[in-house]
């Protein structure tokens, strides 16, 4: 527990950030999962959805294929992928974070800002944390997990999907298609009259028509973020050396 407090002051700056991001994705969360029950800006259909099932439901509201074939890829949670990202604050400072997901409910994260970096592994209902330049984890089981100063992921609340009834005031409009690593995306922006000032990007691939690129910046506070997706195998493994904290 000694390890963590002497290292907590010099992580301040870093969980501020690290708040921010969570506030941003659960923002473009609720943009997502607002536009099944809101009214859109959104374009007639231009593309066909060959190799996705897309619900009828989401095609009379929206009469997008791209769209709603994306919607049924949206629950990232149990898809395999690596998130890396950058958030950068009103004052300049940039943090990375790289968040690893094995679709069985185990991540690992990764933070750093200004030469602090903190990870933690989530691995069946066991939470490890290691900070700065230490090579010991921290172990703590489910019951003394409450006490451990986390990494927080900030894609854990990308379940993007269109289920969810929230308020209208939501706008996404097609922009059309980028490159987006090796794959074409189609992207969207999502803006919500709730955060004028905040706009987001979501951009999803042309073939699979899963999540690739999230952005989202902020023109009041200055804080813009982010995130890159790739799929492939991930395996979260339990670290060693651990300490067991048991209090």
């Amino acid at each position: 527990m000694s390890k963590l407090s002497k290292n907590q002051k010099g992580m301040a700056q870093l969980y501020v950030i690290i708040a921010v991001i969570i506030v941003l994705a659960a923002g473009g969360v609720i943009a997502w999962q607002a536009t099944k029950k809101s009214t859109p800006t959104a374009p007639s259909n231009t593309a066909s959805a060959n190799t996705a099932t897309v619900s009828s439901a989401c095609l009379k509201a929206y009469n997008d294929s791209s769209l709603c074939a994306f919607a049924e890829h949206t629950k990232i949670a149990n898809q395999q992928y690596v998130a890396i990202g950058t958030a950068t604050s009103g004052t300049g400072t940039t943090s990375t974070f790289t968040v690893s997901n094995d679709g069985k409910g185990n991540t690992e994260v990764i933070y750093g800002s200004n030469g602090q970096e903190i990870s933690s592994i989530s691995l069946g209902g066991i939470t490890y944390i290691q900070e700065g330049t230490g090579t010991t984890w921290l172990e703590y089981s489910s019951s003394t997990s409450g006490s451990a100063t986390v990494a927080p992921n900030p894609t854990s609340g990308f379940d993007l999907n269109f289920n969810t009834a929230t308020p209208v005031g939501v706008t996404v409009t097609k922009e059309g298609t980028s490159a987006c690593g090796s794959l074409t995306c189609y992207g969207y922006k999502v803006v919500d009259v709730s955060t004028p000032t905040t706009t987001a990007y979501v951009y999803f691939d042309t073939h699979d028509y899963l999540l690739r690129h999230w952005t989202s910046n902020d023109t009041t506070t200055g804080v813009s973020v982010n995130l890159t997706f790739s799929y492939h195998s991930v395996t979260i493994a339990k670290p060693s050396p651990v300490q067991q904290i048991t209090t």
